[in-house]
C-alpha cells in the first residue's frame, strides 16, 4: 500500500499531522524533493505501524467506517488476510474474530465508539486458535489534512490483572449508569470539553431533545441564548478544575422556558482531555414560588403597590448610587383627607375599593420612572425621580392633588377624598428614614392647615421651602395661598 515516492505527494495512506507539518517545511526545493520526502515518511510510518500492536485505519463515511489499512499484527490476531479486512465496513466484520451474537465483540464495540469521539473501551476477540481474550480498544481521530478525516483503531490484549481491573471498571460504570438512570435530576457527562458522551433519561426529558441530539455539542441549542455566556464562563472554569453552579433556562418550542439549576464538577480521564459531570435540577416551580414570596414581601396585597419595606430598600439604592442623576429625586408623602368618614359610613369593603382607586389614579398620574407605594392605611408615598428643582416637586404634588379630587363611585353613591401632601428633597447625609420622617411631618402640617394641599422641605432637617397649596374638591384649578 506504500505510495510511489516519485509520484503523488500525498500517499494513499494518510500521514499523521506531525508528518504533514514536517513535509510542508521540508519540501522547499521542489515537487520532486517533496515526493521523495513523502515516500520516505510514508514507508517509515507504515513500517513502525506494522511493528506495533494490532491496528486498523478507518475512513469516516456516512455509510459506516470502512477499513483503509490493516497492519500485520491484527491479521495475525484475527487469523485473516489483509484483503479480508481492507475495503470492508465494520458492519461487514461482525463475525470476523468474534461471535456475531457477542455484543462486546471488537467490531461492535468499535462501531459504538465511532459514534462518539473515540476513547478507550474493553471488548472481546476470538483468536485463530478459538480462544476468547479480552482486549482494550483505543480509537483516535485522525486529521487527514487534504485527505478526508478518519480513525485509527488500536487493539491491546489485556493481561489477567488488566482484565480484572477492566471488569471492576465495567461494574463501576454499571452502578453509575443504574444510579444515573434512576436519579430524579438530569445527569450529563462530558469527557472532552463541551462534547457530551452520556446523558440520562431525565436530562433527555428536561431538554426535549433526543439522546442522539444531546451527544456532542448540540445540547447547547437547548439553552436560552441569553444564558449561554454565563454557561460558557462556568464551563471554562470547570475545565480548568474549579466546580461551578448556575441557573439557566431551557427553551422548548411552544412551552414556557424551564429554569434549571446546573452543577458542574471537573473530571479528567487518562484517555481524554478535561471534561465535567453535570446535574440539572428543574427549579421552575420553586423559582416561581420564591418570586411569589418575594413579591408578596415587597408589595401591598390590596393595591399591588410596593410596601414600606421595599420603598426603604429602593431609597437606599438611590442614595447609595454614585450617579448624580439618581440623587435628583424627592419623597412625596400623601395622606387621604376624609377617608375615615368613608370607612365609618360605608364600611371597610367600600374603603378598600376607594384605596384601590386612589392607587390607580396615583399610578396613572405618576411618570413611568416614579415609584408609587402604600406604606399603611390611607398613607401613600411617591419617590419622584428626575426632580431638578423644588418647583418640579411642587408640580408633581399638584398633579396628584388634582387627580384625587374627582368623585369616586361606590355602588350608587359618590364619595370624595382629598390629599394632604408632604414633600422632602434630599440634601447632605439624608437616609431613607430621615426623608420619610421629614415628608411625613410636612404632610401633617399641610393637613393642619386645612388639607388638600402640600408643604415642602429640603433635607431631613425640616427647612421650609415655599408655601402650602390649597385645592377644593370642586375647583378646577389649584389655588396657591400666599
Amino acid at each position: 500500500m506504500a505510495g510511489d515516492p516519485s509520484g503523488d505527494v500525498h500517499p494513499q495512506l494518510p500521514l499523521p499531522r506531525s508528518a504533514r507539518s514536517f513535509l510542508s517545511s521540508s519540501a522547499a526545493p521542489g515537487r520532486a524533493g517533496a515526493s521523495r520526502v513523502a515516500g520516505l515518511l510514508h514507508r517509515g510510518w507504515q513500517a513502525a505501524a506494522d511493528a506495533g500492536p494490532p491496528a486498523l485505519l478507518l475512513s469516516a463515511e456516512d455509510l459506516g467506517p470502512r477499513v483503509l489499512w490493516a497492519n500485520r499484527a491484527i491479521t495475525e490476531l484475527l487469523g485473516v488476510s489483509s484483503s479480508d479486512l481492507v475495503g470492508h465496513t465494520l458492519a461487514d466484520l461482525t463475525g470476523v474474530g468474534c461471535d456475531p451474537a457477542d455484543t462486546t465483540g471488537w467490531s461492535t464495540v468499535a462501531t459504538e465508539m465511532l459514534t462518539g469521539w473515540g476513547g478507550q473501551r474493553e471488548a472481546g476477540v476470538r483468536c485463530i486458535d478459538g480462544s476468547d481474550i479480552r482486549v482494550q480498544l483505543e480509537v483516535a481521530h485522525v486529521s487527514g489534512g487534504d485527505d478526508p478525516d478518519g480513525w485509527l483503531l488500536d487493539i491491546h490484549p489485556l493481561t489477567d490483572a488488566q482484565a480484572d481491573q477492566a471488569a471492576a471498571l465495567r461494574e463501576a460504570e454499571h452502578r453509575f449508569r443504574a444510579l444515573a438512570e434512576a436519579a430524579p435530576v438530569g445527569i450529563f457527562l462530558s469527557e472532552a470539553g463541551l462534547r457530551l458522551g452520556y446523558v440520562n433519561d431525565r436530562f433527555v426529558e428536561l431538554t426535549g431533545l433526543s439522546r442522539a441530539q444531546l451527544l456532542g455539542t448540540e445540547w447547547l441549542t437547548a439553552i436560552d441564548p441569553d444564558d449561554l455566556p454565563a454557561l460558557y464562563t462556568a464551563s471554562e472554569a470547570v475545565l480548568g478544575g474549579v466546580a461551578r453552579d448556575l441557573n439557566v433556562r431551557l427553551i422548548d418550542d411552544g412551552q414556557s422556558p424551564r429554569w434549571v439549576y446546573v452543577r458542574l464538577a471537573p473530571t479528567v480521564t487518562p484517555a481524554r482531555a478535561a471534561g465535567f459531570i453535570g446535574t440539572a435540577e428543574d427549579v421552575t416551580q420553586r423559582r416561581a414560588w420564591e418570586e411569589k414570596i418575594t413579591y408578596q414581601a415587597q408589595h401591598d396585597p390590596l393595591t399591588g403597590l410596593v410596601n414600606r419595606r421595599r420603598l426603604v430598600e429602593l431609597l437606599h439604592e438611590i442614595l447609595d448610587s454614585r450617579r448624580s442623576v439618581d440623587r435628583q429625586f424627592a419623597v412625596l408623602f400623601c395622606d387621604l383627607d376624609g377617608f375615615k368618614k368613608i370607612n365609618d359610613t360605608y364600611g371597610h369593603e367600600a374603603g378598600d375599593r376607594v384605596l384601590v382607586e386612589v392607587a390607580r389614579r396615583m399610578r396613572r398620574v405618576a411618570r413611568e420612572y416614579d415609584i408609587v407605594g402604600r406604606v399603611s392605611g390611607d398613607e401613600f408615598v411617591l419617590v419622584l425621580r428626575n426632580i431638578l428643582t423644588p418647583v418640579d416637586a411642587e408640580t408633581a404634588a399638584i398633579r396628584q392633588i388634582d387627580a384625587l379630587r374627582a368623585p369616586i363611585r361606590i355602588g350608587r353613591n359618590e364619595v370624595f377624598v382629598a390629599a394632604s401632601i408632604g414633600l422632602a428633597l434630599p440634601s447632605g447625609n439624608d437616609t431613607p428614614e430621615s426623608l420619610l420622617r421629614a415628608a411625613d411631618q410636612k404632610m401633617y402640617e399641610a393637613k393642619a392647615a386645612g388639607g388638600s394641599g402640600y408643604r415642602l422641605t429640603v433635607g431631613g432637617q425640616g427647612h421650609d421651602e415655599g408655601e402650602p397649596v390649597l385645592t377644593t374638591a370642586t375647583g378646577s384649578e389649584s389655588e396657591v395661598a400666599r
